[in-house]
């Protein structure tokens, strides 16, 4: 039986997505390399990702909102006073 070669893959990712993740492969009695293989396997498997990849409904609401407040004008506010002033001005304008 031969000894297939190896290739070393290297990625950075977020220290608590990554922790967050390790807790979960730990609980089902794997590591990184068993759930990279897996996930590898799997886009070859399939042809492609395992999973469908789309933004989630506050992702969208988000896009929408920036999409409908890009062209306003835009104040900097940047002391309490301000704060205040800008509130106060919206509370007389109902």
């Amino acid at each position: 039986m031969s000894v297939k070669e190896k290739k070393r893959v290297q990625v950075q990712i977020d220290k608590e997505l990554a922790e967050e993740a390790e807790l979960i492969f730990n609980e089902l009695g794997l590591n990184q390399t068993a759930v990279l293989n897996a996930f590898y396997k799997r886009v070859v498997a399939d042809g492609g990702l395992p999973f469908e990849l789309k933004l989630s409904e506050d992702q969208k609401a988000f896009l929408h909102l920036l999409n409908a407040t890009k062209d306003l004008p835009v104040e900097k506010l940047s002391s309490k006073e301000q704060v205040d002033a800008w509130f106060k001005d919206e509370e007389q304008d109902y």
